[in-house]
């Protein structure tokens, strides 16, 4: 009887280390962290100005630290409320975007082409398993 206590409390201590351990991964951004914005533009925003918010957003990947993936897009259904593009962005950790979203870069991407246009912003960033 005693052997099965043992046995019993070595596996459930071993299954809450692995829970233990789940959870540490994804307090230190182990995951991969997406970045999803969907954009609303005020009437009069020109075909020329999306353009030019497409190709900042897009040279991002050349630019940004920890950035594996990145598109933006128009959507095409007609679904979104009112929200006509967005950008998808996929980065090694969530550190990296917490990086991202603080850094002088992005700051001044948002003051020259995405206030000027904006009507409303929507964001979500979320974990993925790598």
């Amino acid at each position: 009887m005693k052997k099965y206590i043992i046995t019993l409390f070595v596996l459930l201590f071993t299954g809450m280390s692995i829970s233990v351990n789940a959870q540490n991964l994804k307090k230190t951004g182990k995951e991969k962290a997406v970045h999803i914005v969907l954009f609303k533009f005020k009437e009069g925003t020109t075909v020329e100005q999306i353009q030019s918010l497409k190709n900042e957003i897009l040279k991002q990947k050349d630019i940004v630290s920890g950035l594996l993936e990145i598109s933006f897009g128009e959507d095409f259904t007609g679904r979104a409320k009112g929200f006509t593009h967005a950008e998808v962005a996929v980065f090694k950790d969530r550190k990296s975007l917490e990086d991202f979203n603080i850094s002088e870069y992005h700051k001044q991407l948002i003051a020259t082409h995405i206030r000027p246009v904006l009507e409303d912003i929507l964001v979500l960033d979320y974990q993925q398993k790598k």
